[in-house]
């Protein structure tokens, strides 16, 4: 929401300067946190109940050692603050953006581990306070700060929201924390700290790859004739498809902590819920997206051409619905230590859309959406395969009938929005059916999904 706001309240040009400073806090932020929020919701989830005395130390660890990561990633910013906005970005109006942004680097990557032991703690109920909270304080940092203060408000808005979330989220663990007999504190503290990396760097590989990739994107971008512009464009249009992969990490912070606990019994329903229930969820909130792409022009206002941001908008729900449908496999992973795997998966994807952007960069946001869209096909048909013959995850996920179906009406009602836009009628009745044609294939699925 708040990013809507702020896409109808800056221009477009400068909408594109936001998302490049937010694209540049992305991109630093593992360096901050280096996967360290993960790495304590598995090591959280698997000593709670037995080993209460690591379990305690390791929570320390990780918050010491990622608020030495954030210090010295925000002053590295601030020293180098002026070369990357002037010579990288061509932009020195956002110099002093980019420097408050490193700072807020701190306490991001401070929340991310306080959540991941919240998590790991299952500490549900708790961590969807601090969500909310952090929805709130963000919102009006964000929105206020833009409506008074531009790109530069919105970055010192959403710098001072952080700072209160953070506060809050160390109360909501210490509180957690002692409810299940942990006392958080530094015992052992280099012991924990090797241990936390022995997982925490494989972890953090991948997100090495894929935020540095996204920002090299961009900068390619910006640095093209109305690059800032296309930009904007392209950040605006996305605020819907990031906000399905949001909910879509919601599931996942919820299912990864059952699927470690030594006591959990996975059953069939459970099983499919793990696989495919964040696509399906994810594939229903797309589908106003894919029937009325008019939604999204209404949200973003006048300064967004309908005819400029729906095969953007189309592209990327499909990248978003791919990335949804390997959050299982991704969970797989995770579970048996096979990070490494997921480092060599991103880094095909991180090639091959580099690549592609190389010789479409001058479409713009058009040629970014269909980078992006090329770099996921590719990579779910290259790797998805693979891990199954690894052994990582069922052959059913891949080598599935039903599966192929669904992504083909998926396709088709992306194709009769694109084709047959100006006929509202056909469209509305072909997309209907289309409509129905998924819902009961996704039926079948879970059906046979059951008893095989």
């Amino acid at each position: 929401m708040a990013s809507i706001l702020i896409a109808r309240i800056l221009t477009v040009d400068e909408y594109g300067e936001f998302g490049m400073v937010k694209s540049t806090m992305d991109n630093f932020l593992i360096f901050a946190s280096m996967g360290i929020g993960l790495t304590t919701t598995k090591y959280i989830s698997e000593l709670k109940d037995t080993h209460k005395e690591t379990a305690s130390s390791i929570i320390g660890a990780s918050l010491s050692l990622v608020l030495i990561l954030g210090v010295t990633v925000a002053i590295t910013i601030a020293i180098f603050s002026g070369f990357i906005s002037i010579e990288i970005l061509n932009n020195k109006n956002i110099e002093l953006p980019l420097i408050i942004g490193g700072f807020t680097l701190i306490f991001i990557a401070l929340n991310g581990t306080q959540m991941g032991a919240l998590l790991g703690l299952q500490a549900y109920k708790k961590n969807s306070i601090s969500k909310i909270i952090q929805g709130v304080f963000l919102f009006l940092g964000l929105s206020i700060g833009a409506y008074y203060g531009g790109v530069l408000g919105a970055i010192t808005g959403n710098f001072l929201a952080i700072i209160i979330v953070t506060l809050v989220l160390q109360y909501l663990l210490r509180s957690e924390a002692s409810k299940n007999g942990l006392n958080i504190n530094f015992k052992n503290w280099k012991l924990n700290i090797k241990k936390i990396y022995q997982f925490a760097i494989p972890a953090s590989l991948s997100t090495i790859i894929v935020a540095p990739t996204i920002w090299v994107l961009n900068s390619m971008l910006v640095n093209e004739t109305d690059g800032y512009k296309q930009l904007g464009l392209y950040s605006a249009v996305i605020i819907f498809s990031t906000a399905i992969q949001l909910f879509n990490g919601s599931i996942s912070n919820a299912l990864l902590p059952l699927l470690l606990s030594k006591t959990e019994v996975i059953t069939p329903k459970k099983e499919f819920f793990n696989y495919f229930g964040s696509w399906v969820i994810s594939i229903f909130l797309s589908l106003p997206l894919l029937i009325f792409p008019e939604i999204v022009s209404f949200f973003l206002g006048s300064n967004y051409n309908l005819e400029q941001i729906r095969p953007v908008l189309l592209l990327s729900a499909i990248s978003t619905l791919i990335i949804t449908n390997r959050s299982g496999i991704s969970r797989d992973l995770i579970i048996k230590n096979k990070m490494w795997l997921s480092v060599f998966s991103m880094g095909q994807w991180a090639i091959t859309t580099l690549l592609v952007f190389y010789f479409l960069r001058d479409l713009g946001a058009i040629g970014f959406a269909i980078s992006f869209l090329i770099g996921y096909v590719s990579n779910y048909l290259i790797m998805l395969p693979l891990f199954i013959r690894l052994k990582m995850s069922p052959s059913k996920l891949f080598y599935n009938r039903w599966i192929f179906i669904i992504w083909t009406i998926i396709s088709c009602q992306v194709i009769i929005s694109l084709y047959f836009f100006e006929n509202t009628a056909i469209r509305f009745l072909m997309q209907m059916l289309l409509l129905i044609a998924l819902i009961l294939s996704i039926k079948k699925l879970y059906g046979k999904w059951l008893i095989n």
